[in-house]
């Protein structure tokens, strides 16, 4: 027989009394040697078998984690990097046109609010009749060099193609988010040829800005759209 303490009073009391003698309170009861025997055991065990796998889940883990970055980041830099196709019907009169159009850049330096983030692209676009070339833009680009007419505005700006710098003329109707080329046939070539192309605009509140485009892909994304629109 052992003798442990009240939890209730603090008295002496048998681990064979089922009360203690003095409160009345429930007596605690003591832990068996056997009890600790199996719960070292069993902590022991436990420790060990965490201790085995915690490397190769770790491994594991950054394994799959590299795989799935690995595999979420080429998908992006595929679609990215080289231009794309798209096509566009008209609802109303049943025209058709297609477009070859740039992956998206930002600026390259950083614009200020409120064109922060604002980002451009080169398209080419085409119908059963016409060609043309443009510069989208997400945002209304907001010039302070354009020359106002009805209607729209004429912007001279620096252009460079790889690096064969230029004075280019390009127009804008008012509201657009975009400006057009004024010489479509040249741009058109010289975008089917280079490998880059800068663009240069002295945009409101903004220093200088400037657009580099990829021109990756623009050759054969050209070829795709004009054999397209020939079947328009």
């Amino acid at each position: 027989m052992a003798l442990v303490n009240c939890k209730e009073c603090g008295g002496q009391v048998s681990t064979k009394a089922a009360v203690c003698p003095k409160c009345g309170a429930k007596a605690p009861k003591r832990t068996s040697p056997f009890t600790w025997v199996l719960l070292i055991f069993v902590v022991a065990g436990v420790y060990n078998f965490y201790l085995n796998l915690s490397p190769k889940s770790t491994s594991s883990t950054s394994d799959s984690s590299s795989s799935k970055e690995s595999s979420s980041r080429k998908p992006f830099q595929a679609i990215e990097d080289v231009w794309q196709t798209v096509s566009s019907k008209d609802e109303m009169s049943g025209e058709r046109s297609s477009y070859a159009i740039s992956p998206r850049v930002e600026s390259k330096s950083p614009m200020s609010f409120p064109y922060h983030g604002t980002q451009a692209w080169l398209g080419i676009g085409c119908d059963k009749n016409n060609e043309w070339a443009y510069i989208g833009f997400t945002k209304e680009p907001n010039l302070t060099d354009a020359k106002h007419e009805a209607g729209y505005k004429i912007i001279n700006t620096r252009f460079k193609w790889d690096e064969r710098l230029e004075v280019l003329s390009f127009t804008q109707k008012w509201g657009s988010k975009s400006i057009q080329f004024y010489d479509q046939d040249s741009a058109i070539s010289s975008a089917a040829s280079a490998e880059t192309a800068v663009l240069e605009l002295d945009w409101h509140g903004q220093k200088p800005v400037h657009f580099e485009f990829s021109l990756k892909g623009s050759s054969s994304a050209i070829l795709k759209i004009r054999s397209e629109c020939s079947r328009y």
